[in-house]
Formats: C-alpha cells, structure tokens, sequence
C-alpha cells in the first residue's frame, strides 16, 4: 500500500497556498488572468507535475535494472478538461536513440508508475470538516 500526505495552508497574497510534506515546501498559485499572483503551479498544473515525475521516475528505475541509458528523459504532459471529460495527453522522449523493443518497454513501464495507475484506476474523495 502507497501513501502520502500533504499539508496545504493558504497564505496572505489572494490565492497563494503554501505545500507542505516534510521539509519540502511547493507553492501554488493561480495566473493573474484568474486574478493570482502567478506564483506557483496551478492546481491542474501541479496534478501534471505528480504525473510527469513518477512517470520519469519509473521509467529511469526500469531503465537502470535493466542496464538501459535513455539519457534525459522528457515527459510533455497537457490536460484538457470539458463537462466532465478530461484527457489527459503525455508524450514521452528519450534524448538516446534506443531500439523499438526497448522504447516499447520504457512506454510500458510508463503506463505502470503508480500515478498513472491512480489517475486510470477508481478514485474516491472522502472530504470532511475538521472537529475544531
């Protein structure tokens, strides 16, 4: 079982919320054409992000185990989201010039970083007020 907790706190500036997990400190924010600061990632933008890392991540793991060099690899990632739907689109490049097998083995393990299995699988949001 995978777990993970954050602590989100807004902060004074109108739509800044600071992250926090640990001694990591993420900042978001909202662009100043939805009236924020543009400060930090937006939320979908930090949604993405989650995306893109444990996807070269996972790919980079897979690719040591098997004495694989990729070189540096780039994950682009958009989401466009319309009454209800939302695509998730995530292009994957290998600055190494690697076989069809192997490239074809780099997509697979892509498609099991556990973000993507979270993002793909059941989702449930269990949202509460605290007692205080």
């Amino acid at each position: 079982m995978d777990t993970a907790s954050i602590k989100g706190q807004s902060e004074a500036e109108k739509y800044r919320v600071r992250l926090t997990s640990g001694d990591n400190i993420v900042v978001a924010d909202e662009p100043v054409a939805k009236g924020g600061g543009n400060t930090g990632l937006n939320p979908h933008e930090l949604l993405l992000s989650a995306l893109a890392a444990c996807t070269i991540i996972t790919i980079k793991m897979y690719a040591e185990r098997k004495g694989w060099n990729p070189g540096t690899i780039t994950a682009d990632i958009a989401l466009e989201s319309e009454k209800g739907d939302t695509h998730i689109h995530r292009t994957l490049d290998f600055s190494e010039n690697l076989p069809d097998e192997q490239r074809e083995r780099l997509l697979a393990a892509a498609n099991a970083c556990p973000v993507h299995k979270i993002l793909t699988g059941k989702i449930a949001v269990d949202t509460r007020l605290s007692s205080s």
